[in-house]
């Protein structure tokens, strides 16, 4: 089975059965590209962009116009490094995410705030969705030879980390705190202990959008 035969195959019916979102939630599925380049992995979705989705869902050009991961990550980068980018490298950036980067994510169900009746963001339920869904997922499409993996924040990292120790893979893996606005101190460089490894980060990514 190639790859995008195998992403057909993700729904619910597949979760682990001790999910806690097994027989509630939604799975966030991202078409992947004719051409993938690489593999951009974040958390989880979380229920403010529920609405874009279900609007866009199955379009992936409308999905990745919307107000998500890929284009606040562009946005990020593009600020953190305006000292450093052209008009080009930018330009190769927007193309790269969004043309040539298949987008996934560690945990697949939408979460939110309990307060306001979602169901929360738990590292080790996301770790049992991994293992069953993103897992498949990159042993399958490491057939097509991606050059890299941009692992968005710690959760991802570690996850990815452990996954290409297993597969005994050269594949690149790109770690990037993740957009979130958590991390302004870091995207508005005034987290200072970590700019240095941040830029190196930035430009590896760059060497495949130049």
């Amino acid at each position: 089975m190639d790859f995008k035969g195998y992403f057909n195959t993700i729904n619910k019916n597949g979760c682990p059965s001790d999910c806690v979102l097994k027989k509630n939630g939604k799975i966030a599925l991202i078409p992947p590209p004719d051409e993938i380049l690489g593999i951009m992995i974040s958390r989880d979705p979380t229920v403010r962009w529920l609405p874009q989705y279900e609007k866009y869902e199955g379009n992936r050009e409308k999905l990745f116009e919307t107000e998500a991961i890929p284009k606040l990550l562009i946005r990020r980068i593009a600020g953190f490094m305006k000292n450093y980018l052209t008009e080009n490298d930018k330009e190769g950036l927007y193309a790269t995410i969004s043309q040539k980067t298949y987008w996934t994510h560690l945990h697949k169900c939408f979460t939110g705030a309990p307060k306001k009746g979602f169901t929360e963001f738990k590292h080790a339920n996301a770790i049992k969705c991994a293992d069953q869904w993103l897992s498949g997922e990159l042993d399958h499409i490491i057939n097509d030879k991606p050059k890299f993996i941009l692992a968005l924040g710690k959760d991802v990292e570690d996850w990815v980390k452990g996954w290409r120790e297993k597969r005994k893979t050269e594949i690149e893996i790109i770690n990037l705190l993740h957009p979130s606005p958590q991390n302004n101190l870091i995207w508005t460089r005034k987290a200072k202990e970590i700019i240095k490894k941040t830029e190196e980060s930035i430009w590896e990514l760059m060497k495949y959008a130049r």
